[in-house]
């Protein structure tokens, strides 16, 4: 085809024809900030149900509501048990000034880092957020062990900051999962669970300050 015939069937398309063809030809944009390929889709187990009871069929694990359940679980094994440990007073410690100091840097980092976790969530993805939000807690717990072992206030006093980090990322995960993953009609169900599952780290934390209270009295 000559460059005359060229320019006269460009002409009879029309602009309309030619944008839509040059549509088909580009890909759709990723959003830059997600984290992941929105095209990717998981194994096909992750969309079959779990175990049947009956006519009874357990959620599929890629489903909004066990991805609620594995959420609540993290959360009542992280920050649930800190609940736990700090309802024993002090972290159970005789001694509560460097447990007091950790809690200020706790608190102090957790405040800075809470008001940039979104963007580091929308960078890294919830996955990997949610993650390294749980690496903080075990740290904190092992640092109150080994502080009653060698009396490191330098250890808890990092773990305590290194804590704040964590909590930062971990709880703007759990609240991007919260409101995101439920329909509209769902969310205040889905929220009453994480909330039940959640506090009972600080019903066992209050239950062990009462079998201890209760021996203490038997005891004397």
């Amino acid at each position: 085809m000559t460059e005359p015939e060229k320019q006269e069937a460009e002409k009879q398309t029309g602009p309309t024809e030619q944008y839509a063809s040059m549509s088909t030809d580009v890909a759709a944009p990723q959003d830059p900030e997600s984290g992941v390929d929105q095209s990717v889709i998981g194994p096909a187990w992750m969309y079959k149900p779990l175990f049947k009871i009956g006519k009874w069929e357990a959620p599929y694990f890629a489903s909004p509501e066990m991805q609620l359940y594995l959420v609540s679980f993290v959360c009542f094994l992280c920050p649930g048990m800190f609940n736990a440990v700090s309802g024993l007073g002090g972290g159970g410690q005789v001694d509560t000034h460097d447990v007091n100091n950790a809690n200020t840097a706790l608190y102090s980092t957790f405040a800075v880092v809470g008001f940039f976790a979104g963007s580091i969530a929308n960078r890294i993805g919830l996955r990997l957020t949610l993650s390294l939000g749980g690496f903080g807690y075990f740290l904190y717990v092992a640092s109150l062990l080994s502080y009653n072992i060698n009396q490191n206030a330098a250890f808890l006093i990092f773990a305590g900051a290194l804590l704040g980090v964590c909590a930062g990322l971990l709880w703007c995960a759990q609240g991007a999962v919260m409101l995101s993953y439920p329909h509209e009609h769902e969310k205040g169900k889905y929220i009453a669970i994480f909330w039940v599952i959640f506090n009972l780290g600080g019903v066992i934390g209050s239950l062990v300050r009462s079998l201890v209270h209760l021996e203490f009295q038997a005891i004397y």
